[in-house]
């Protein structure tokens, strides 16, 4: 409901598409929608060592790089965040994380997803995939920081 808001309040031009079965990886949302992976967008919650949250947006058929990423956070050390710090933080559950509406995180856009107009990434919940313009991303990510993050 809280994306559905946000699209509605901002006026996003965005599809949701309903899933006949739960997706919770690129590899299940791929299956459900016959979208390819590197036109996925997937929302990976990392935690660093000062404790801060930070979402990484990248395309589906990459890779985070740690390295890169705690350069350019400039941190000792980062780690996948777990499934109840992702439902705390996000308000979403792993796997309908959008990479829009995750207030008060910093959102780390990988490059390579701008070179895509659509992408397909979480809808919200399980259930549900969303067909979004890079641009709205990059538009209405909180805070995002556009950067070479993939390995």
């Amino acid at each position: 409901v809280m994306l559905e808001d946000f699209i509605e309040t901002n006026k996003v031009d965005e599809k949701l598409i309903p899933l006949k079965e739960e997706v919770r990886s690129v590899a299940d949302a791929v299956k459900a929608t016959g979208i390819p992976a590197e036109n996925h967008a997937k929302s990976i919650l990392f935690i660093d060592s000062n404790k801060e949250p930070v979402l990484v947006v990248l395309l589906g058929s990459d890779k985070v790089s740690t390295a890169k990423l705690k350069e350019l956070l400039n941190v000792k050390d980062v780690r996948l965040a777990e499934k109840e710090e992702i439902e705390d933080i996000t308000g979403y559950t792993v796997g309908g994380v959008p990479p829009i509406s995750v207030y008060g995180v910093k959102t780390i856009i990988d490059k390579k997803v701008l070179t895509r107009e659509k992408v397909a990434c979480g809808g919200g919940n399980t259930t549900t995939e969303m067909i979004i313009a890079t641009k709205h991303i990059q538009e209405f990510a909180i805070e995002p920081i556009i950067e070479d993050v993939a390995v």
